[in-house]
């Protein structure tokens, strides 16, 4: 992967876990005490505060920024497996994690669904026809 082996993607991918950082940092943040390496149990508040007003995952997107920068500064096909490996996994964990906070709150988590994106400050919907 001799193409990515120059000084701008090495920029690029240091800004990108910088940025990766700074989202995780926020989002634990606004987490507070609701911050889990796990899945989240009956005791927890639905969070739309903060970071969370613009995305609902923030601390997943971090991590993919995390990823993708460092493969952009170690452009190995190992750091290619991995980065893909950590993007699908810590999806799927983002993607369990609202099946569990739909239960859990009902109502005020689908109107927060609808409202804001996953990974992005907006919602790109699907057309269901």
């Amino acid at each position: 992967m001799n193409f990515l082996s120059n000084d701008i993607s090495v920029i690029i991918g240091m800004i990108m876990i910088s940025l990766g950082f700074l989202f995780e940092i926020l989002g634990i943040n606004a987490l507070g005490i609701n911050f889990r390496i796990e899945l989240p149990t009956d005791d927890t508040e639905l969070i739309t505060y903060g970071i969370y007003r613009i995305m609902r995952n923030p601390i997943v997107f971090g991590i993919f920024l995390l990823v993708i920068g460092s493969f952009l500064i170690i452009p190995t096909v190992i750091a290619l497996f991995i980065c893909i490996f950590n993007i699908l996994t810590f999806n799927s964990k983002a993607i369990d994690e609202e099946r569990f906070l739909l239960q859990a709150f009902g109502e005020d988590f689908k109107n927060y669904l609808n409202k804001v994106g996953r990974y992005l400050p907006f919602r790109i919907s699907r057309n269901k026809e």
